[in-house]
C-alpha cells in the first residue's frame, strides 16, 4: 500500500530552487546524490514488490515493467512521457492486485487456523473414510478376480461338448446327407434329362441320354433297364411302339420307388438328425453365453481395478493432507 501511494505521488524532489550560495555547493551535491540513492532504492523495492503478482500477470510483463521502473519513476510527474506514464499506472495497478491476493491469502489462511481443531478432524475423518473405501475397493477387486477365473473356466468348459456334439452330428448326419445329396441328383436328372428326352428323343439327344444313364447307374437302377431306356429315348415321340411305351413306364415304377426309398430312409434318419442339431444347438447356446459371461466379467474387472486405483489415490491424498495440516 506504501509503495502504490509513492506511485500516486510526486517521485522525484520538488523543483530546482534558485542557486544557493557557494558555501551550500557541497551540501547540495551530498543532498542529491542521496536523493539518487533513495530513488534507486525504491524502485528497486517496487520491482521486487512486482514479483508477488508473478502468478496474476505473464513473467514477460514483470521484468518489462521492473526495466522501465528504474527510467520513468526518477522523471518529475510533469516531465514524464506519455509511455512512462503509462508504466507506472500499469505497475500501480499490478501492486495493488498483488496486495488484494495478499490480503486474501491471509484472510484464508486466518480462517484456517481459527478453525484448525475442525480442519483437523475432517482430515482425519477423510482419512478413515478413504481407507475404508480403499480396503472395500480391494476386496471387490479380489472378488471380480475370482468371478473372472471362473467365467474363463466355464468357458472353457463347454468348448469340449460343442466339440463333441458337432462331431457327433457330423458322422451320424453322414448317410442321410449323401441321401439327401443322391435325391436332389436323381431329381435333377430327371427333370433336365429325362423329360426333355420323353418329349423329344431322337437320335441328336445321344449326350443328354449318357448324362441320364449315368445318373441313373449312380442310384443303381436294373442293369437290363439301363440298357433298354436307349431304345425308346433314341427315337422321337411319334416313332415310338408299344414297346417303347412298356419300356418307359417301367422306367417310371423303378425311379418311382427309388425315390420312394430315398423319402423312406430320410424320414427314418428325420428323428435322430434332429436329436443331434438340438444337442448342438444347445452346446451352442452354452458355449455363446460363457463366452458372453467371461468378456463381461473381464469388463467388470478392469471397473474393479480402475476403481481400486482411484481409492488408493484418494487415500495417499487424504493421508498427505492431515500429514502437512
Amino acid at each position: 500500500q506504501r509503495l502504490c501511494k509513492l506511485l500516486a505521488s510526486d517521485a522525484s524532489p520538488s523543483p530546482t530552487m534558485a542557486p544557493k550560495r557557494a558555501s551550500t555547493a557541497a551540501a547540495g551535491r551530498a543532498s542529491k546524490v542521496a536523493k539518487k540513492d533513495t530513488v534507486a532504492s525504491k524502485c528497486k523495492e517496487i520491482a521486487d514488490a512486482l514479483e508477488l503478482a508473478g502468478k496474476a500477470v505473464p513473467a514477460e510483463v514483470i521484468t518489462l515493467l521492473g526495466s522501465v521502473l528504474k527510467h520513468a519513476l526518477p522523471v518529475y510527474k510533469e516531465e514524464r512521457h506519455a509511455f512512462q506514464a503509462q508504466v507506472l499506472d500499469m505497475v500501480q495497478k499490478t501492486l495493488g492486485d498483488a496486495e488484494e491476493a495478499l490480503k486474501a491469502n491471509a484472510a484464508a489462511a486466518e480462517e484456517l487456523v481459527n478453525n484448525g481443531d475442525a480442519e483437523h478432524a475432517r482430515r482425519e475423518t477423510a482419512v478413515t473414510e478413504t481407507e475404508a473405501a480403499l480396503a472395500a475397493a480391494v476386496e471387490a477387486h479380489k472378488q471380480k478376480h475370482e468371478a473372472k477365473a471362473d467365467a474363463v473356466n466355464a468357458f472353457k468348459a463347454t468348448q469340449e461338448p460343442l466339440k463333441e456334439a458337432l462331431a457327433k452330428q457330423k458322422e451320424g448326419d453322414a448317410e442321410a446327407m449323401e441321401t439327401e445329396k443322391a435325391a436332389a441328383a436323381l431329381k435333377a436328372a430327371l427333370a433336365d434329362c429325362l423329360a426333355p428326352l420323353k418329349e423329344k428323343g431322337g437320335a441328336g439327344n445321344k449326350r443328354m441320354l449318357n448324362a441320364l444313364v449315368k445318373q441313373l447307374t449312380a442310384v443303381e437302377l436294373e442293369d437290363s433297364l439301363l440298357t433298354a431306356v436307349e431304345l425308346p429315348l433314341l427315337k422321337t415321340a411319334e416313332n415310338r411302339g408299344k414297346f417303347d411305351a412298356v419300356i418307359l413306364e417301367q422306367l417310371d415304377l423303378a425311379l418311382a420307388e427309388k425315390q420312394a426309398a430315398f423319402q423312406a430312409k430320410l424320414d427314418a434318419a428325420a428323428p435322430a438328425r434332429e436329436e443331434r442339431a438340438a444337442a448342438v444347438k444347445a452346446a451352442q447356446d452354452a458355449h455363446d453365453a460363457a463366452k458372453t459371461a467371461s468378456e463381461a466379467a473381464a469388463e467388470v474387472l478392469k471397473e474393479a481395478k480402475d476403481a481400486e486405483a482411484a481409492a488408493k489415490a484418494a487415500a495417499t491424498a487424504a493421508k498427505d493432507s492431515a500429514k502437512n495440516f
